[in-house]
């Protein structure tokens, strides 16, 4: 009895973690297509003098930016700027005016560059 409980459990977790993984591929999947239909999208990289590396990913049709720093993946909005580019959310303000590129985080700097 103990052994076809052992059976049961087995296949119904992999059943479970089967279907979860093919919907994650999908949704990935989608995304990715959503962001080639027309999308101008814009990247780039910059390494500050301690050798940190900034990941950059404009998004011009939407007035997104996605940085990656240190592995932390950071979603911002687009806001208008007169001059230079300007893209913040609740904690992080990224910016780049004449070459000089700044994040930070809830107001302290953490990563600076400056071409």
């Amino acid at each position: 009895m103990a052994r076809k409980f052992l059976y049961f459990f087995i296949v119904s977790f992999l059943i479970c973690t089967s279907c979860a993984n093919r919907n994650s591929g999908k949704e990935n999947q989608r995304n990715e297509t959503e962001i080639q239909k027309g999308d101008e999208i814009v990247s780039a990289t910059c390494t500050n003098k301690d050798g940190i590396t900034l990941k950059q990913t404009f998004n011009n049709t939407h007035g997104t930016c996605e940085l990656e720093l240190n592995g932390e993946r950071i979603e911002l909005k687009q806001e208008r700027m007169a001059s230079g580019i300007k893209y913040s959310n609740q904690h992080y303000v990224y910016t780049n005016w004449h070459g000089e590129t700044r994040l930070f985080k809830d107001g302290e700097l953490i990563f600076s560059h400056d071409d």
